[in-house]
Formats: C-alpha cells, sequence, structure tokens
C-alpha cells in the first residue's frame, strides 16, 4: 500500500473527527454557511518500475509487507508506515529509543506466540470433534469392521494368505491422507512397496495388520489416539489427525524360530557326564580279588600250605 494513501487516509480520518462536533450542543443562531463544492477526486500516480530503482524498491516493500501479513496480532499499517519515514529521513524525529523499541518488539514476539498457542489449541479441539462426529457416523455403514482397539475399515480385497503377528514382518503399499482427502504419503506414487516389522510402526497400523491376511486390501480410519495424537507431525499431520489409509498387505515374513542345537544333540563328551549314578557307584567300588594284581608268597606262607 502506497504512503500517499496512507497519508491521505490520515488526514481524511482527522477531518472526520474535527467536524464530528457534540450531538448535544446548542445550535448557533447565525445560519450555517452553505458546504463548498466538493473537491475532485484525487487520483494517485500509479507506480512506475521502469528503473532498477524503482523495482528493487517496490521488492522491498513486498518482502516488508510478506512479514508483516505473517503476523497475527492486530497492527496498525499507518504507524508502520509513519515510523519507516522517520528511519529514513533524517530530518524527522524518531519517536521511540532503541531500548525501548526492543521492549516493543518482544512484547510483539510473546503476543504472537500466545496467539499462536491459542489458535493450535482451538484446532486440536476441533479436530477432536470432528473425528469423533466421523467415526460414529462411519460406523453405522454396515460393510464398516472396527478392530478390538478402535481402527474401523472396509476390505476393498479380500486375501487368502496368512495373518501377521506382532513379532512378523510384511511388505505393504499404502496411501495416507488426511480427513479432508490431504495427501501425506503414497508408496503407490513411489513405485516401491514398503517393509518393516510389524511391531515398529504406529499402534493402529500394528492393530490393522493383525486382522488383515496376506493379499487383503483395505481402506482404514485410524483415530488420532493410535497414530501421532496431540503431537502430530508437523507440519505434514497437524494435532489429533485422524488418518486416513488405503493398505495393501502384499508379503507377510514370518519369524523363523532359532534352532537349540544343544539341546537337540549333546556335545562331545557330554555323554560320560550323563552317566547314571549308579554307574559311578559302580566304578567306585574296590575291584574284586580276581582282578587284584599276583604277588610273590612268602616263604612263611609256603611252610604253612605244605602242612
Amino acid at each position: 500500500m502506497k504512503f500517499t494513501h496512507f497519508a491521505l487516509a490520515a488526514v481524511s480520518c482527522a477531518a472526520v473527527i474535527a467536524c464530528g462536533g457534540n450531538k448535544n450542543a446548542v445550535p448557533e443562531t447565525e445560519p450555517t454557511p452553505a458546504p463548498a463544492p466538493a473537491a475532485a477526486p484525487v487520483t494517485e500516480k500509479p507506480i512506475s518500475l521502469d528503473s532498477a530503482v524503482d523495482r528493487y524498491s517496490y521488492a522491498l516493500g513486498m518482502d516488508l509487507g510478506k512479514a508483516i501479513a505473517n503476523i497475527s496480532v492486530p497492527l496498525k499499517l499507518d504507524v508502520i508506515i509513519e515510523a519507516i519515514k522517520d528511519e529514513v529521513d533524517s530530518s524527522r524525529k524518531v519517536l521511540l529509543a532503541d531500548s525501548a523499541a526492543e521492549a516493543a518488539l518482544q512484547d510483539l514476539l510473546l503476543k504472537m506466540q500466545q496467539k499462536k498457542e491459542a489458535d493450535e489449541k482451538a484446532a486440536a479441539k476441533k479436530a477432536l470433534d470432528e473425528q469423533a462426529a466421523f467415526l460414529a457416523k462411519n460406523i453405522v455403514d454396515s460393510t464398516v469392521k472396527v478392530t478390538t482397539k478402535g481402527v474401523q475399515y472396509k476390505v476393498i480385497k479380500d486375501g487368502a494368505g496368512i495373518t501377521p503377528k506382532a513379532s512378523d514382518k510384511v511388505q505393504v503399499h499404502y496411501v495416507g491422507a488426511l480427513l479432508d482427502g490431504t495427501e501425506f504419503d503414497n508408496s503407490v506414487k513411489r513405485g516401491e512397496p514398503l517393509e518393516f516389522p510389524v511391531s515398529a510402526v504406529i499402534e493402529g497400523w500394528q492393530d490393522l495388520l493383525q486382522v488383515m491376511k496376506e493379499g487383503m486390501k483395505v481402506k482404514a480410519w485410524i483415530p488420532s489416539a493410535l497414530a501421532y495424537g496431540e503431537a502430530g507431525v508437523p507440519p505434514m499431520i497437524p494435532a489429533n489427525a485422524l488418518l486416513v489409509f488405503e493398505v495393501e498387505l502384499l508379503k507377510v515374513f514370518t519369524e523363523t524360530p532359532a534352532v537349540d542345537t544343544t539341546a537337540a544333540a549333546p556335545a562331545e563328551g557330554a555323554a560320560d557326564a550323563a552317566k547314571p549314578e549308579a554307574a559311578a557307584v559302580e566304578e567306585a567300588k574296590p575291584a574284586p580279588e580276581a582282578a587284584k594284581p599276583a604277588t610273590k608268597p612268602t616263604k612263611k606262607a609256603e611252610k604253612k600250605a605244605k602242612k
């Protein structure tokens, strides 16, 4: 907006205030003179962008305008224009000291943050109300099923394969969108399915996958409580967003339990260690007489034997 426009607007406002008067004032005794003829409307001179100075001056104004447009708290453009004039024109007096200006800008930032938080809180509550209303209406459809945790889904194509467990890995194609249809992810467009462990995804996906069969395709509505909750995933997924997915379960990779080789066959030397206790006792018995090594008899023993 041009400086001249704001200057004229300020002058016009001042004139209106000055001429407004008091409604209860006593009328003058002398007749009021006839109003002067209305002045011809002032036409603003169009801005020329022929020179480089014109263009970068206008571009600078555009940049400033974009910054101002993003400020969500009330501003007075005429005051902004006057402040710019005060700064660029050395013959004019700046009305705020630097320290006072800094304090004013800190106050502006605080108000912007408070407004942002209030807006986000209102948007989150609205999203929660909208998803509750949608899910209550959607479940009335007889073709819509619901998982134990509350994911609503409709079968688009049935499957005949196995159903994955939490410990399995799956391969899927999917399209993810918000309730208003805004798409935030699409493996089909990328032309590459995704593989991941069932336990590695959001709770709503885990719940959904474990009621599907290999080859099945569904459309599912995952409540925010089973997805990203009030935090969301800015900027793609806002707070309390109900997520709408089309999911096709292409493949289930079942977990193969590890084989305990130590239980299947005893290790070398284990057989001896596993001998029954009776055998061990038997080995501990003294050797029988016959097994004792032979010893040469003494002479006394020989005489006794002859008698």
